[in-house]
Formats: structure tokens, C-alpha cells, sequence
């Protein structure tokens, strides 16, 4: 939550009440970039406090990021703690993408930026753990996890800034623009597959490559088990 201002009037600046104030930005302001000028007006002081806490602005997105992928883990748990690891990625990645839909301006950062905090060190063991319990090999776990978080997060930043040129549109935005469909001729299978590739939008694309990796991981685990 944020920090309260003293009774003085003055505003306590914390680590907390910055990163506070980014989250809270960039869910109400979706379509802004998140900048040290901007969070001063918001914190009520200068833009030049910042820097007691956060190096550069990297630093302050890395961290309210780390928040964000926190947030997932807990997310997932509390909805699918106790089901099997298939279910239990789901339920991240779901939650994870959600908390990028929520926060365009954070989600846009994700796939560029490594936020080296708890947040994401916490979120990497729970998907090599969910990964080992599948009963993959020891390298293949690694493989599985960089399909699983290269997709995630090169879907999810995309979809982010989808919605701050699109507001509102929260991951529904076609994925192939109609004029695709106006040029059928010459391309039967495109032809064939249109109707269902004109209903596909950005969060279908990322649920088929989600449920497509863990098919093969799933595959791969019960041929190694058997």
C-alpha cells in the first residue's frame, strides 16, 4: 500500500511508496510512458528525489516489475496450489500476462529488462519446479523453461504495447488484420483456415503457444516415466 504523507505535510519517500506509485500508474495511465517527471507530480516532490533510491529509471521499472512477477506467483498458488504442474504453470502465465494487460507500461518492459530481485528469482523456481515435477530430464527442464519464458514475455510486452496504442482492447486485438483476408486468391489454405484465423486475437496466439509447449513437455515427461 502506499505510504501516507506526514502530518507536516511533507512526503516520505520510500523505495515502497515509489514503486507504489509506478504500479498505480501505469494501470491508470496506460497509455503513458512511466517517467521520473511524471512520478514526481504524483509523489508530490521533485523529480530529482528519485535518485536517493533508484539509480535511473530502469531501476525503479526492474523493481516494480519484480513486483508484478511476485504478484503471479502468489496468484497462481492460491488458484492452483494444490493441482498438478501443468495446472500450476497455467495458472501463472495467466496471471502473469493479466498483471501485464493491467500494467501496459511495466509489461511493455518485460521481455528487455531482467529485474534481478526476489519477484523473479521466486517466479524461475516455481516454473523449474513445476518443469522437474512433469519428470523432465535435468536439461531438458532448462529447455522447457526458455520456451515457456521467452514466449510469455515476447508475448506479453507486445500485447502490452497493443494496448496502449489501443486502449481498451485488453490482449482482443485481431491478430492478422482483415486486409489479410481480402487477398485470398492463389493461397487455398489460407482460404481454408480464414474464418478461424480471423477470429484469433493476441491472447488466443499466447494461450496455442502456451498449450502447445506444454503438450510437448507433457509428452516428453510420460515417455520418460513409462
Amino acid at each position: 500500500m502506499a505510504q501516507p504523507a506526514p502530518r507536516d505535510g511533507r512526503v516520505r519517500l520510500t523505495p515502497e511508496s515509489i514503486i507504489d506509485a509506478v504500479i498505480r500508474l501505469s494501470r491508470e495511465e496506460p497509455g503513458e510512458r512511466l517517467t521520473f517527471r511524471r512520478l514526481g507530480q504524483e509523489l508530490g516532490v521533485d523529480a530529482s528525489a528519485m535518485y536517493r533510491h533508484f539509480r535511473n529509471r530502469d531501476a525503479i521499472v526492474r523493481a516494480a516489475l519484480d513486483r508484478l512477477f511476485q504478484g503471479a506467483v502468489a496468484d497462481a498458488q492460491a488458484a492452483a496450489g494444490r493441482e498438478d504442474w501443468r495446472s500450476r504453470l497455467e495458472a501463472y502465465f495467466e496471471a502473469l500476462m493479466a498483471a501485464f494487460i493491467r500494467h501496459p507500461a511495466l509489461g511493455r518492459e518485460s521481455f528487455a529488462l531482467d529485474t534481478y530481485g526476489p519477484g523473479e528469482l521466486q517466479s524461475i523456481e516455481f516454473v523449474l519446479e513445476c518443469l522437474t515435477e512433469a519428470g523432465l530430464p535435468h536439461a531438458r527442464v532448462v529447455h522447457y523453461y526458455a520456451a515457456l519464458e521467452s514466449h510469455a514475455l515476447a508475448l506479453g510486452a507486445g500485447i502490452a504495447r497493443e494496448i496502449q496504442q489501443l486502449p481498451g482492447s485488453a490482449g482482443h486485438d485481431p491478430w492478422l488484420s482483415p486486409g489479410v483476408f481480402t487477398q485470398l486468391a492463389g493461397h487455398p489454405l489460407l482460404e481454408a483456415h480464414h474464418p478461424d484465423l480471423a477470429r484469433l486475437d493476441s491472447l488466443g496466439t499466447f494461450r496455442a503457444g502456451l498449450a502447445a509447449i506444454l503438450d510437448s513437455a507433457s509428452r516428453e515427461g510420460s515417455t520418460i516415466r513409462s
